[in-house]
This record gives structure tokens, sequence and C-alpha cells, in this order.
């Protein structure tokens, strides 16, 4: 068996306590492999098609630039904890992501961990929501069943 290798990893953040209990791993995993790290919000929204902060304004309807908006101005102070906990020194290539979308968040998540070729996921065990089901919450749970990648699930 190969040592493992996460050069990318995506840490899911929801401003939930366990999710930032999943970044401190997430950053220390980055740290130890110099690994690029992205914090990714995923918003569920009513849409057509998914949008993502990295889209210029204009190609975004105004009712999607007011929900972008408003998903920035309640993501900002988590992902400054963020970078604040990762520190000026690091050689941690940090970057946040927003997606907004009509697909289960898990969904989202596996998808733009494909797309972006993420070697490993980092997860909380339970969100926002507080949903007890079982040991995981769905998130969580459908993450690690559908990613082909691992995930790691921080309680």
């Amino acid at each position: 068996m190969s040592e493992p290798n996460f050069l990318n990893i995506v840490v899911a953040i929801d401003g939930s306590e366990p999710s930032f209990d999943a970044v401190d791993y997430a950053i220390n995993f980055a740290e130890l492999y110099n690994s690029q790290l992205t914090a990714l919000y995923v918003v569920s929204a009513r849409v057509h098609s998914d949008f993502d902060s990295d889209m210029p304004d204009e190609k975004m309807p105004d009712q999607i630039k007011k929900i972008m908006s408003e998903a920035k101005i309640e993501s900002e102070p988590w992902f400054k904890r963020i970078k604040s906990a990762i520190g000026d020194e690091s050689l941690v290539n940090f970057r946040t992501k927003i997606i907004l979308s009509s697909v289960k968040v898990s969904g989202v998540i596996v998808n733009f961990s494909e797309d972006a070729k993420v070697d490993l996921i980092v997860i909380g065990t339970r969100g926002r929501s507080g949903f007890k089901r079982l040991l995981l919450g769905s998130v969580a749970s459908d993450t690690v069943m559908y990613a082909h990648c691992p995930v790691l699930v921080v309680k």
C-alpha cells in the first residue's frame, strides 16, 4: 500500500462548531502535506443550475446575486477564522468556495471534490441542522457513501 498524499483537501463548512472541528483536522493535514485547502460552503437554493462564488456577477441573475451576497456576508467570519487559524507563515494554499445549488449538499460536496480532483474530504459529523441520525448526519453519511476519495469525519 502506498503512502497517502493529500495535496488537495476540501473541508465542508457551515458555521457550526462540528464544521470548525473538521477545519482543525483539515488544517493539520494540509500543513503536513503542504496542501491546497479549500473551505467549501454549500447553500441550498432553488436554482435551475449551480452558481459559485468564482462566477462574475454579470453572469448571475439578480435573485442569485442577492443570495450569493448574503452567503458571502454570512460566511466571511468563518473564512476569516480559518485563515487566522492557518496563519501567515503556513505553506498551506487556502481558498474559499461558495456554491448555490438545488442538489443535496452531500451531492455538491462529492461533485465539487471529483471535479477539483480532491484527495481528501474533511467533514463534521453534524452541521447546523443538528438532527441526530444514528451516529452521523445525513450530509456526512452520504458524502462518505458516494465520495471518490477518502473522507475524514470529525466528531
